[in-house]
């Protein structure tokens, strides 16, 4: 199989499995928030904002993995592979005992000083807090065995656990009615298992099918000290990163209350779904992309780079322009009364994927480079200063939304620097290229679509369900016309129109 062909059914498994689980977690959340009520629902958003900020580490981990795995994959021998794998596992349980234990002891200052909770509620808090640890310590010591699955690009299997365990998670939205009292405990342990269950169902995969995965008794001390620098600074990178997402919730929840935080996850579920249209063709090319860079295949490099850059904006773009055009009956139609703050949020929390979406491959290029220490310190910290302004922004007595106008302009001044940081770190990466043919084109095509838009919400008022979706699905065929027409390379389109004619005949 050609790598282009892979790439392609890598897309499809993944879109496929978005499809099952966008629908399902979108349900999930409407019939656990009315069978938790907001405030609860607030409360297990604000308890997971606790644990993420703490637990910065689990995405380091995961990048640290899939780097050196993707990398290695390509020109390493099995023995050796196993090796590394191997090394990486017993670090993991390593890292994931010493985190576990600080969160444990850390976490429970936090939420008592920090986290405005009612005082019924405390002692919930806490045993769902415990939970919530246990849950992500088997996160973390599974996250080789999530990443090997991955670099061996084995797409299919990784849509079904996936599809498992949102299925899992509405049916135990669907069992919370049976309990009369303590719902949300019960629901976090039933997450807890859910967890284990779906993790476990990766284990067994990895090793029964992936040889590279068995388990040896075996560090490797080269490579332990390469992921451990590689590791280090990826902590401090997501330790900004978390801390902007969760400290802001935290800021939300201090001055506006447990509603606001329930208006942030909504917000989150949305976006979490839509940038995964987007996202899962960057992660359908994340290895290959790795793999050209250790080769040195500067042309197909820097050809992966773009489209995934400008092809991922586009597929998020096509749902999020109607999505953020009709928001207000979304909501209401989804959720029947939904939190206050939720519609704002949300048009910023989308605006702000939109454009970390376009230079996410930039980051995976840094990523293959291994050498994180300037993208660390300086996207790092730039992003770590929103966190501080938007606190002062609050005392001053400024709106909520303020809080969200900072999220996404700092979303957009730390892209940019991983642009100027990836040509420092490769001098091949054609930057003109990059801005001309992917930034250009986007901002054309998007300014197009915004216009078009707007005059459809001028002129066509339709009311109810049917005029609901009539609307929507006029924009998203205006949408989709217009990234076709303005968005879309000659040679694409033709491998499109081709495309679209064997399939007819």
């Amino acid at each position: 199989m050609s790598k282009n062909k892979k790439i392609l059914n890598n897309t499809l498994a993944l879109y496929i499995r978005l499809l099952v689980t966008v629908v399902l977690n979108l349900y999930s959340t409407r019939i656990l928030l009315n069978n938790l009520g907001v405030e609860d629902f607030g409360l297990y958003g604000t308890i997971a904002g606790v644990i993420a900020l703490i637990s910065f580490f689990q995405a380091a981990l995961s990048n640290a993995t899939n780097r050196f795995l993707n990398i290695e994959m390509g020109k390493g021998t099995t023995s050796y592979i196993q090796k590394i794998f191997s090394t990486a596992f017993f670090l993991h349980i390593l890292i994931a005992l010493f985190f576990c234990i600080l969160i444990e002891i850390f976490g429970a200052y936090i939420i008592g000083s920090f986290v405005k909770l009612p005082a019924e509620k405390i002692n919930i808090s806490m045993q769902v807090f415990h939970l919530s640890i246990i849950s992500l310590f088997i996160l973390v010591i599974t996250i080789p065995f999530e990443s090997i699955l991955m670099a061996k690009e084995k797409f299919g299997i990784y849509a079904l656990i996936s599809i498992l365990d949102v299925t899992l998670k509405l049916i135990l939205a669907y069992i919370l009615i049976f309990f009369t009292h303590d719902k949300l405990l019960y629901y976090a342990l039933g997450f807890v298992c859910i967890v284990f269950l779906t993790r476990l169902t990766y284990v067994i995969y990895s090793q029964l099918n992936i040889v590279e995965a068995r388990i040896k008794f075996y560090i490797d001390n080269d490579f332990l000290k390469k992921i451990i620098n590689f590791i280090g600074w990826e902590l401090y990178l997501n330790f900004c990163v978390v801390f902007k997402v969760e400290g802001i919730m935290l800021l939300m929840n201090n001055f506006f209350g447990l509603i606001a935080v329930a208006s942030i996850k909504i917000s989150y579920q949305i976006n979490a779904a839509l940038y995964s249209l987007s996202s899962n063709l960057s992660v359908a090319v994340k290895p290959q992309l790795m793999r050209s860079y250790a080769d040195n295949d500067v042309d197909r490099m820097n050809m992966l780079t773009f489209y995934s850059a400008k092809y991922s904006y586009y597929f998020m773009l096509i749902f999020c322009a109607p999505i953020i055009f009709n928001i207000d009956y979304i909501l209401k139609f989804w959720l029947g009364s939904p939190p206050d703050y939720t519609k704002v949020i949300t048009i910023f929390v989308l605006i702000s994927s939109l454009i970390e979406v376009i230079f996410y491959p930039i980051v995976m290029l840094i990523h293959a480079t291994g050498n994180l220490k300037k993208f660390s310190i300086l996207t790092g910290t730039l992003i770590l200063l929103s966190v501080p302004l938007v606190y002062v922004l609050f005392k001053f007595g400024f709106n909520y939304y303020y809080a969200y106008i900072i999220y996404v302009i700092n979303t957009a001044l730390a892209s940019f620097l991983n642009l100027w940081i990836v040509k420092k770190l490769i001098t091949d990466f054609d930057l003109s290229q990059f801005l001309r043919n992917v930034l250009v084109n986007i901002m054309i095509t998007t300014g197009a679509i915004i216009l078009a838009l707007k005059v459809i919400a001028e002129f066509v008022v339709l009311r109810g369900f049917v005029g609901f979706l009539t609307i929507f699905v006029l924009e998203t065929l205006v949408v989709i016309s217009l990234i076709y027409g303005l968005g879309i390379e000659k040679t694409h389109k033709k491998l499109i129109k081709s495309y679209l004619k064997s399939k007819i005949k």
